[in-house]
């Protein structure tokens, strides 16, 4: 069930205080939603999508704000910590939606790849739920093009980059090519769009994306 009142008021909570992992969440919703249109998902899951892709780094909320706002380049006990933030959001989702939900799972899962080198148990292929595999890419993509505490953004061609050679490798093949064509959209190229506007509004804010 989306319609959780736990998870609607955790939302509004992140919304109010303009909490970067809501920003960041909000631009990755954006884009997974607009995927998920295009690979002819029903309404009722890509409204599961935009909820999951809002909050699915919520468990950054639960890590030390010295290692998340770091503005240099995280040391190897630091990216650790960083990492345990999907286990701490699957937790914390788990808490408010008080059962298995898919929303939890992309939580967990969202740094999982295809050839399972991501985290935090190395899942491959198609133990990797569908939602989760439309959220890593957009997560990917926004992380790469907004402006981070510790760099500066990269242009949308690195990011188109970076998915298209590791398209079927850590990817979902038909995931890159349906966020390529959602990119190409004239709602992601136009410069004035929301989407872009919401990364101006958010810089300097986005440290929370490693």
């Amino acid at each position: 069930m989306v319609e959780n009142q736990d998870l609607s008021n955790l939302i509004t909570k992140l919304s109010d205080k303009n909490d970067p992992v809501f920003i960041h969440g909000k631009r990755v919703a954006k884009l997974a939603c607009a995927v998920a249109k295009i690979m002819e998902y029903p309404d009722e899951e890509i409204k599961i999508v935009h909820h999951a892709a809002v909050v699915h780094d919520i468990g950054k909320l639960r890590l030390p704000a010295e290692i998340v706002d770091k503005p240099n380049v995280l040391n190897d006990d630091e990216i650790l910590i960083i990492r345990k933030h999907a286990e701490l959001g699957y937790s914390l989702l788990m808490q408010i939606m008080r059962s298995e939900s898919v929303i939890a799972k992309v939580a967990l899962q969202h740094h999982e790849r295809l050839n399972g080198s991501g985290y935090p148990f190395a899942l491959r292929g198609k133990d990797i739920i569908p939602i989760a595999k439309i959220i890593a890419v957009a997560d990917v993509v926004d992380a790469m093009i907004s402006p981070q505490v510790y760099r500066p953004a990269l242009n949308m061609n690195e990011a188109i980059h970076e998915i298209t050679q590791n398209s079927g490798l850590l990817y979902d093949s038909e995931i890159v090519a349906s966020t390529l064509i959602a990119i190409d959209g004239k709602e992601w190229k136009r410069e004035g769009s929301c989407y872009f506007s919401l990364i101006k509004q958010s810089t300097n804010l986005d440290g929370v994306n490693k």
